[in-house]
């Protein structure tokens, strides 16, 4: 199934939870993959910010606006799922995820969705709000795949104890009330992953490009510093290549431990692997 053109949908009713950041560093990342290390479409559906041109040195896609506000949205809606491309479509936290959602269902463009990313935060309203855009999907498409990311986490280890808003309370203490668990049916309980925050994330950003763009390149910055390091009028690039090295080691490191992982469970949340 390495050719088939995947379309993936991030959304989320509430803003700042990371829509964006996932769509760019693992939503394309794992598409572009897919699609033979070729760019994919990327589209951001969203009427009031411009988070992906924050990658605008990125190769991994072909980026575009879809304005929601139009008489013709459901129109565009239904080239986009047309398309041949393997699509990222970051849909915007806020007003705009109801009445996408809406489009989608009424076009009935819902069924050509391969797999939901709903991000999250550990407040209490996060999972509130995640909750609520799964029900609503859920009820339009019970056969919808979904992947729950929790996003900023501290530690890959203690999930449960941070995301007490997704888990439940794991000491026992608290009502379980707002619990995400608790109202996931059973085929996707286990569609979690985590996405650890880290300085490399912020600086993949500062570079204009995604933590997998960086940690593929094909560059050995330890060979350019040996290079440079005696030459007395080049203090500012040492300093650069200095730094560009360990964003590198930071960025393979990420995508050994966080994103590669996160691969190999999309794969088998939509059947690209069959264990």
């Amino acid at each position: 199934m390495e050719n088939k053109r995947l379309k993936i949908v991030v959304v989320s009713s509430k803003g700042g939870v990371g829509n964006s950041t996932l769509a760019m560093q693992l939503v394309t990342p794992y598409l572009y993959q897919k699609n033979g290390n070729e760019p994919i479409e990327y589209y951001e559906l969203d009427d009031e910010n411009r988070d992906y041109l924050s990658f605008g040195d990125s190769q991994l896609s072909y980026r575009r606006e879809l304005i929601v506000d139009t008489p013709i949205f459901r129109e565009e809606l239904i080239k986009l799922f047309r398309s041949d491309k393997s699509t990222c479509i970051d849909i915007g936290s806020n007003k705009n995820s109801s009445i996408v959602i809406d489009a989608l269902d009424d076009s009935g463009m819902l069924n050509f969705v391969d797999l939901v990313v709903i991000p999250l935060l550990d407040g209490e309203q996060d999972g509130i709000n995640a909750t609520v855009a799964y029900l609503q999907l859920k009820s339009c498409n019970p056969n919808l795949k979904f992947l729950f990311v929790l996003n900023r986490a501290k530690s890959a280890e203690y999930l449960e104890f941070q995301f007490e808003n997704f888990f439940g309370d794991m000491r026992g203490i608290f009502k379980n009330q707002y619990s995400i668990r608790d109202n996931l049916f059973d085929g996707d309980k286990d569609n979690f992953i985590p996405f650890v925050e880290d300085e490399i994330i912020k600086n993949s950003r500062r570079f204009g490009l995604s933590i997998y763009e960086i940690a593929t390149q094909n560059r050995d910055f330890n060979r350019e510093l040996r290079e440079n390091i005696l030459d007395l009028t080049k203090e500012k690039r040492v300093k650069l290549l200095s730094f560009k090295n360990f964003v590198n080691k930071s960025a393979v490191n990420y995508l050994e431990n966080i994103l590669q992982p996160a691969f190999k469970k999309i794969d088998k949340i939509i059947g690209e692997v069959h264990e």
